[in-house]
């Protein structure tokens, strides 16, 4: 009788500490997922306060022809003498219902944030005297506000929303056609920019011109900043032991591969592995400490999906 007490009690404790452990887990998840969205709307709000600031202090001042909902905004306002933020909002809204009927509701409640946001602090904006503050060197202003808006806009793209404009059409084409982000918007910028030609010179037309390849360029590297990986292939006959060693030293997952040598036909396995770039010296190091004349090749990666880096380990 005690025997079965005691395995009875045993099985109630074991009970206990499961629960517990997956009551632990579903609050470190809870607490995971909270912490990502904090972190996403802060990215949205500081894209569209980056954007924002950059249209006022740059590019009204300057009368740059600009693309996105900001340029459609300044070539209606040639016509109609509103304020820019009213319009963008017009334009913003229509645009978010565009987004919600083709990326989904997950989107388009980011969109949403950013097309509340984003009028509201261009407002802001258009009441102070930001366009005086700065430097009456036009070439120096389009870049700095190709550099800005392109950060503002990379960093509301890599939390998984829009700044609530022109580039939901971009995020639509991507997802239907695969065509990237950053050339399908310098397209739609290119026929905004043609129909402000009306509007300006030729001046604000190159001018503005330089800002959006700019704008392109930096919204890129922005969406993939410190995202930047290493492709890495080691050949060697000690690969257990690089294996071992990467594995409890730099905690970097490995895949074997079954190869054959071209010397001797030997049948062997090669390691295959994706770091970030800045463990790849380490991981080269670790290495070659164990076999000095392992074959490694290593390239760069735009993106990796997977366990470990897109998927909690």
């Amino acid at each position: 009788m005690e025997k079965i007490l005691r395995s009875c009690a045993s099985q109630e404790r074991t009970k206990a500490k499961v629960i517990l452990v997956w009551r632990r887990r579903r609050r470190r998840r809870g607490m995971e997922e909270k912490m990502k969205r904090f972190e996403m709307l802060l990215y949205i709000l500081g894209g569209n306060l980056l954007l924002a600031f950059a249209v006022c202090a740059f590019v009204v001042p300057n009368g740059f022809m600009l693309g996105g909902s900001t340029g459609i905004a300044l070539v209606v306002r040639s016509w109609i003498p509103l304020p820019i933020s009213t319009i963008t909002a017009v334009v913003n809204v229509s645009l978010f219902i565009l987004g919600f009927l083709f990326l989904g509701k997950k989107f388009a409640m980011t969109s949403l944030i950013s097309t509340i946001i984003y009028p509201v602090i261009l407002g802001v904006f258009e009441r102070l005297p930001v366009g005086t503050w700065f430097s009456g060197d036009t070439l120096l202003c389009a870049v700095f506000a190709g550099v800005l808006m392109g950060c503002g806009i990379g960093l509301v793209i890599r939390a998984g929303g829009s700044t609530g404009g022109m580039d939901i059409p971009p995020c639509i084409l991507q997802k239907l056609k695969g065509i990237p982000v950053g050339n399908s918007m310098m397209c739609f910028d290119i026929v905004i920019l043609g129909l402000q030609i009306l509007r300006g010179g030729w001046d604000g037309i190159l001018y503005g011109i330089v800002v959006i390849v700019l704008t392109s360029g930096m919204m890129n590297q922005t969406i993939l900043s410190g995202e930047k990986k290493i492709e890495v292939i080691i050949i060697s006959p000690r690969y257990e032991e690089i294996c071992k060693a990467v594995l409890n030293d730099l905690d970097s997952g490995m895949t074997f591969l079954n190869i054959e040598t071209g010397y001797r036909n030997e049948a062997q396995k090669a390691i295959f592995s994706v770091v970030y770039a800045k463990q790849y010296p380490a991981f080269r190091d670790k290495a070659l400490g164990i076999d000095p004349s392992a074959f490694i090749v290593a390239a760069p990666v735009m993106n990796v999906n997977g366990r470990g880096y897109t998927l909690a380990r």
